[in-house]
C-alpha cells in the first residue's frame, strides 16, 4: 500500500511540474519547501510538454493535409512507458522496459515507412522497386519485434539481452537497407529537382545514428556498463530527433499541397494578357496602367508625373451607325496610330513589361491615358505636355473609314501632376479626368485640373448636408405669392414658394433645387409644401375666402404616381375641392418628362386639379403641349420687359404670347413683375394678370388674414361677395 501510495505521490509531482516551471520565471520568493524532481520525472514532464503541442497541431492540420497521427501518439507513449518503467517500476520492470523499448523503436521506422500521407513527399515515390522496399521494410520491422516480444513474454529462459541485440540491429539493418535504396532510386531518376530535396536523406541518416546509439545504450544498460542517466539520455535524445524529422515532414507535406493547388490555378499566358488588356484595342487595362504607375512612383525620387486623359469626340456616331461591334475596329484603328506615334517617346510611361513598349493605356469608355515623366526632360513641364497633346492629336488620321463610313475625330484633352493635383495615383487620372470634363464643357483643346474645384465640390457636400438638415427639421420658410386682377386689383390665385436661409441670406427654390435633388431630399420637401398649401387653402375657406392655390412641380423625378396618391390624401384631409389646387410644370420638365407626364397629367386631371404651364415659350413643342393637354393656365416670365430699348424682341414675343393666350381663351398669368416698369409694360401689352414682388414679396400663413384685411381696404371693390 505505501510503495503505491508513494508512487501515485510522485505521479502527482510529475502533473505539478509543469506548473512549477511556468512560475519558475515569475519574480516569486523562492517557496520553502519544493517537491524534489529526479531526472527521469523532469524528462517525463519534458516529453509530455513537448508531445502534446505537436499531437494537438497535427489533429488541427488533418483538414488541410490527411494525417495518421497514431505514429506520434505511440510513439510518446511508448517513451514514457520507458521511463515510468525506469523511475516506479520494481518488478516487471526490465520486461516492461524491453517491450517498451522495443515498440518505441519499431515505431521509429514504421512511421516514415508507412502509406500516410504525412511522410515526405520525396519517399512517396511509386517506382516498382521502392514501392517493394517500402512493404519489404514494413513486414520485416514488424514481424522482427513481434517475434522479441513473444520470447520476452512467453519463453522466459531465452536471453532477453541478446534477444534485443539481435532484434534491434535486424532492424537497423533493415532500416539502413532500406535508406540506401531510397538514395540510389534518387540518383537513378536524375530529376534535379528531387535531387535538390536530397537534404530528407540526411535527416534520416542522422535518425538512424541517433537511434543506434539509443538502441547500444539499452544494451549497455541492460549489462550495466554505463548509468541509467544515459539511457534517458539516449531515448529522449532519439525521441527529439525523431519528432523533428515528422514535424519537418508534416510541413513539407502541408507545403507540397499549396503549390498544387496554385499549380491547378496557374493562368495561361494568353489568358494573362486578357485579364490585363482591354480586348478592343489590345492596350493596357486601366488597372494595369494604375499598378505600373503607382511601382514607378515608388521607385521614383522627385515623383514629377502628369497624367493626360484623352477622347475622341464624336465617337459616338459611329456606334449609333456601325454598332458597337464595328466601331470597335475603328477604335482599334485609332489606337493602333496613337500607340506608333508615341511609341518612341521615352518620356512616356511604359505600361506593359514586353519588350516593345505601350505607351498608352485604355480607361472605361472612350477615354485613354499617357503618364508623363516630368522629371526625365529639362523642357518646361506645361510646354512638354502641351507639345505631347499636339502630336497625339496629329496622329489622328484625318478620316477614318469602315467600308463606305467615313469620320473624323477629334481629341480633347485633359491633364493633372502628380504632387500638385493629388499624391495619390488613383487620384490624380481620376482628377485629370475632371479636367478632360472641363475641356468639353468649355470647348477647349487642353485643361488642367483646378484645385479650387474640389474645394467648391466640399463646399456643396457641406450646402448639401445643411440643406438636408434644415428638410428633416422643417426649418425651410414657406410662403405665398399673391396673384392680381389687374383691372379690379381681385386676388386671382396665389403661388406657394418656399425659401432656404443658409448663412442668413434667403434662397427660393429654383436656385437650391439641384442641391435638394442631389441630397434626396426634393421629394420630401415638396410633399411638406403640398401639406402647407391645403393647409393655406383650409385657412382661406376658413375665412370666407376660397381662393386657388399653385405649387410647382421642380423636378421630373417628382412626377409619380406616389405623389398623386399624398395630394389626394390631403384633400381628403382637410376636406378641400380639388378646383381650388393647382399643379405647375414648367416647360423643360414636359419636355424631359415625355409620355411620363401624360399618365401624371390625366391622374389630376381625373381628381379635379387644375394644371399650370410655367415659363411658357411660345415655341412649337410648347404650343402642340398647350393644344394636346388643354391647360388651365399660362405662365409667361415678364421679366425681360424691364428694359423695353434693349429688349424689343422679347417685348414682340410676349406680346404675341399674350395675344395667342387671349385668342385660345387660356387664363394668362406675367410672372417676376418685379418693378413698376415690368408691370406697366406688361399690362400696356394686354396682360390681365400678374404676380411678382411689386405687387407683394409674399405672406406667411399666420398672417394671411391680416394681409387681407389690409388688403381689401386698400381696395375694397376687390372683395369677394360672400
Amino acid at each position: 500500500m505505501t510503495c503505491c501510495y508513494l508512487q501515485n505521490f510522485s505521479l502527482v509531482k510529475i502533473l505539478l511540474a509543469g506548473f512549477v516551471a511556468g512560475f519558475s520565471l515569475l519574480p516569486f520568493p523562492a517557496f520553502a519547501a519544493l517537491p524534489v524532481f529526479s531526472f527521469v520525472e523532469f524528462n517525463i514532464a519534458f516529453v509530455l510538454g513537448l508531445s502534446l503541442p505537436v499531437l494537438i497541431i497535427a489533429a488541427l492540420m488533418k483538414p488541410v493535409v490527411e494525417i495518421k497521427w497514431r505514429f506520434p501518439a505511440l510513439i510518446t507513449l511508448s517513451l514514457l512507458s520507458m521511463l515510468y518503467a525506469i523511475a516506479y517500476l520494481h518488478s516487471y520492470q526490465v520486461i516492461v522496459l524491453l517491450s517498451s523499448g522495443m515498440i518505441f523503436l519499431t515505431l521509429l521506422y514504421l512511421w516514415p515507412f508507412s502509406k500516410t500521407n504525412d511522410e515526405p513527399q520525396s519517399i512517396s515515390e511509386h517506382s516498382s522497386l521502392f514501392s517493394k522496399a517500402k512493404k519489404i521494410s514494413r513486414i520485416s520491422i514488424s514481424s522482427c519485434a513481434i517475434i522479441f516480444l513473444v520470447l520476452l513474454w512467453f519463453f522466459p529462459k531465452i536471453d532477453a539481452y541478446n534477444s534485443w541485440a539481435l532484434c534491434s540491429s535486424v532492424i537497423l539493418l533493415i532500416a539502413a537497407l532500406h535508406l540506401a535504396i531510397y538514395f540510389f532510386n534518387q540518383i537513378r531518376k536524375q530529376d534535379h529537382k528531387q535531387r535538390n530535396k536530397s537534404t530528407e536523406i540526411y535527416r534520416l541518416v542522422i535518425q538512424w545514428l541517433v537511434n543506434s546509439t539509443y538502441v547500444v545504450a539499452m544494451f549497455l544498460w541492460l549489462n550495466t556498463t554505463i548509468d541509467i542517466v544515459w539511457l534517458v539520455i539516449a531515448c529522449v535524445l532519439s525521441y527529439l530527433v525523431t519528432l523533428i524529422n515528422g514535424s519537418w515532414f508534416l510541413v513539407q507535406r502541408v507545403l507540397a499541397v499549396l503549390p498544387t493547388k496554385v499549380e491547378d490555378e496557374k493562368i495561361s499566358l494568353e489568358d494573362l494578357f486578357s485579364f490585363t488588356h482591354d480586348p478592343a484595342t489590345n492596350l493596357p487595362s486601366y488597372q494595369q496602367a494604375l499598378n505600373r504607375f503607382e511601382q514607378l512612383v515608388k521607385l521614383s525620387e522627385k515623383k514629377r508625373f502628369a497624367a493626360i486623359v484623352f477622347k475622341p469626340i464624336n465617337f459616338q456616331q459611329v456606334n449609333t451607325v456601325l454598332g458597337h461591334h464595328n466601331s470597335d475596329i475603328l477604335l482599334l484603328q485609332l489606337a493602333y496610330c496613337l500607340q506608333k506615334k508615341v511609341v518612341e517617346n521615352d518620356y512616356l510611361v511604359n505600361f506593359d513589361g514586353d519588350q516593345q513598349p505601350i505607351r498608352l493605356a485604355r480607361l472605361h469608355g472612350l477615354h485613354f491615358l499617357v503618364v508623363i515623366d516630368l522629371a526625365a526632360s529639362h523642357h518646361p513641364e506645361k510646354i512638354l505636355i502641351n507639345d505631347l497633346c499636339q502630336q497625339l492629336s496629329a496622329a489622328v488620321p484625318d478620316a477614318m473609314s469602315f467600308k463606305s463610313f467615313s469620320l473624323n475625330f477629334k481629341l480633347l484633352f485633359g491633364a493633372a501632376i502628380f504632387g500638385e493635383h493629388g499624391d495619390n495615383v488613383s487620384e490624380v487620372i481620376a482628377h485629370a479626368g475632371d479636367a478632360l470634363l472641363s475641356t468639353e464643357t468649355e470647348q477647349q483643346f487642353l485643361t488642367y485640373f483646378d484645385n479650387s474645384s474640389v474645394l467648391y465640390t466640399e463646399q456643396q457636400l457641406l450646402l448639401m448636408e445643411c440643406l438636408k438638415q434644415d428638410i428633416l427639421n422643417e426649418n425651410l420658410l414657406c410662403y405665398i405669392q399673391p396673384q392680381i386682377s389687374l383691372s379690379d386689383k381681385k386676388i386671382t390665385g396665389f403661388e406657394l414658394k418656399v425659401h432656404w436661409y443658409h448663412d442668413q441670406k434667403p434662397q427660393e427654390l429654383q436656385e437650391f433645387v439641384k442641391l435638394a435633388e442631389h441630397s434626396g431630399e426634393l421629394y420630401l420637401l415638396t410633399m411638406q409644401m403640398i401639406k402647407q398649401a391645403f393647409k393655406v387653402l383650409f385657412t382661406l375657406n376658413k375665412l370666407g375666402f376660397p381662393i386657388p392655390v399653385s405649387l410647382k412641380l421642380s423636378s421630373k423625378n417628382l412626377l409619380e404616381p406616389d405623389l398623386i396618391d399624398f395630394i389626394e390624401m390631403q384633400m381628403n384631409h382637410y376636406n378641400i375641392s380639388a378646383n381650388y389646387f393647382l399643379v405647375e410644370l414648367t416647360e423643360n420638365i414636359i419636355a424631359e418628362a415625355g409620355d411620363r407626364v401624360n399618365v401624371i397629367i390625366a391622374q389630376l386631371k381625373s381628381l379635379g386639379i387644375g394644371i399650370v404651364i410655367d415659363n411658357f415659350s411660345g415655341s412649337y413643342e410648347a404650343l402642340r403641349y398647350l393644344r394636346k393637354m388643354s391647360f388651365d393656365q399660362v405662365k409667361i416670365d415678364c421679366f425681360q420687359l424691364a428694359n423695353s430699348i434693349e429688349n424689343i424682341a422679347d417685348k414682340v414675343i410676349i406680346d404675341a404670347l399674350v395675344h395667342l393666350t387671349h385668342s385660345m381663351q387660356v387664363p394668362l398669368v406675367g410672372t417676376r413683375v418685379d418693378s413698376n416698369t415690368i408691370l406697366r409694360a406688361f399690362e400696356s401689352l394686354g396682360g390681365e394678370c400678374a404676380q411678382g414682388n411689386t405687387i407683394h414679396r409674399g405672406v406667411v400663413l399666420d398672417e394671411i388674414e391680416i394681409w387681407l384685411e389690409k388688403w381689401f381696404e386698400q381696395y375694397p371693390d376687390s372683395k369677394p361677395q360672400v
